[in-house]
């Protein structure tokens, strides 16, 4: 019986918490709409398109999957966010998530809050958030990707700022700094913070490995009154956790091997996204860009047309990108102008699927954190699990044996991760360091 369980707000976050449990020796699943929980797993969670949601959808979302992982008798329980905590009062509400969490779990009191995932580049001190960018450090709202993101601009670093204003009024959120590391006050303002009767939420620092282990044991050793202990966080805490509760050294990434040809679809704007794209596609990978007009709608003549230039040069054995856009600077970009996250997904997801069904292809990456669950979902993937380690915040999964990508090896990243090189990585045509 799982000890752990996860609701994520997108898929491809969902599956860095998979690649942090089995990097320290844990067994996790993720499961997909109303596929039952596994039960022979330490790690178990839901993913849902949460983060692309807003008003009524979101809260169906969210509370639909909170309470399905209730039914497990779970130690631990991670409402899993990104690492750069992108959302805003009405699209992917981390706030209203901590709201939805208080309904279902009334008995818990404030939720601590940590998105720092140092092995990823990413920190929180004094309350500010920080992410790494092209070998620099940057505060949230000077970060040159997260400040423009597409959809949810982060314009404020302090995390307690940031959720103060996606809560409802009147609610309350306060912190445990970085020096109660280091004077050995943190438990002591773990147990305050836990108990105070009037706080929502608070943040908690962490920049090193260190800070997250300490946090981990916190949560683990909360005691039967708080079951499960909950917490807002990435997939630093449940590295933290996995490496606290296993006391396994990691595991290292092995050398990639395709079977033939990759098709990679992407639906991400994102500046990470579009270096990775032009990465491929200056090393021979077919470029293949979406049309304009299947950016908002179906269209049986354009979806035609799509599927025999990918069959055609996937049948030719060449490697593929299929991209709805490369970038803010993709004339597509501003000519499509707002999107629907779920038809892009369902979009590119119903492509590899057809792809893979025809054999074309068994080696398939998915890039988009706001579409991955559209994707898998038009896939027909109902439960994912870690095959391989790969780079950070990106593993190799594996789906049920009834999905259209059965037997594929999967590769599921979100918009600002990886490096430049990733797909050819993933294909085997590049050392991993």
């Amino acid at each position: 019986m799982a000890s752990f369980g996860f609701v994520a707000d997108d898929l491809t976050g969902a599956s860095d918490i998979l690649a942090q449990a089995h990097r320290y020796g844990l067994d996790g699943a993720l499961v997909i709409g109303d596929a039952p929980l596994p039960v022979d797993v330490d790690v178990v969670g839901i993913a849902g398109p949460a983060r692309s949601l807003g008003g009524a959808a979101f809260d169906d979302a969210v509370r639909r999957d909170l309470a399905r992982i209730a039914e497990i008798d779970l130690d631990v329980l991670l409402y899993k966010v990104c690492s750069t905590f992108d959302s805003s009062p009405t699209i992917g509400s981390i706030g209203r998530g901590i709201e939805l969490l208080h309904e279902r779990f009334g008995d818990h009191g404030p939720i601590p809050v940590a998105p720092a995932q140092p092995a990823f580049g990413r920190f929180t001190a004094f309350s500010d958030h920080y992410a790494a960018f092209a070998g620099q450090v940057h505060r949230l709202d000077r970060h040159p990707v997260m400040s423009r993101h597409p959809s949810t601009p982060m314009h404020e670093a302090d995390l307690r700022r940031v959720l103060t204003e996606q809560l409802s009024g009147g609610a309350t959120v306060d912190a445990i700094h970085l020096p109660a590391y280091d004077t050995g006050a943190f438990t002591d303002l773990w147990t305050d913070r836990r108990q105070a009767p009037d706080l929502t939420a608070f943040v908690v620092d962490a920049v090193g490995e260190q800070h997250m282990d300490e946090l981990a044991r916190a949560l683990r050793d909360t005691g039967n009154d708080a079951r499960p202990a909950l917490i807002v966080g990435s997939g630093g805490i449940m590295a933290a956790l996995a490496r606290t509760a296993s006391g396994e050294p990691p595991r290292t990434p092995g050398p990639q091997r395709t079977s033939g040809p990759v098709l990679a679809v992407s639906a991400s704007a994102s500046s990470v996204t579009a270096d990775q794209l032009d990465d491929a596609i200056k090393h021979g990978w077919v470029d293949v860009p979406v049309a304009v007009g299947l950016l908002h709608g179906p269209d049986d003549a354009l979806v035609a047309a799509l599927d025999e230039q990918v069959s055609a040069a996937l049948s030719a054995g060449h490697d593929v990108v299929v991209h709805a856009t490369r970038g803010t600077s993709d004339p597509r970009y501003t000519a499509a102008g707002p999107v629907d996250p779920a038809h892009l997904g369902s979009l590119i997801g119903a492509l590899a699927g057809r792809m893979a069904t025809a054999g074309l292809t068994r080696d398939v990456a998915v890039f988009g954190g706001d579409t991955s669950s559209h994707a898998l979902s038009a896939m027909g993937v109902r439960e994912l699990r870690v095959s391989d380690q790969f780079v950070t915040a990106g593993p190799i999964c594996r789906t049920d044996d009834h999905a259209a990508v059965a037997g594929c090896r999967l590769l599921l990243k979100g918009g600002q991760v990886g490096p430049p090189d990733i797909l050819r990585r993933f294909a085997g045509q590049a050392n991993h360091p």
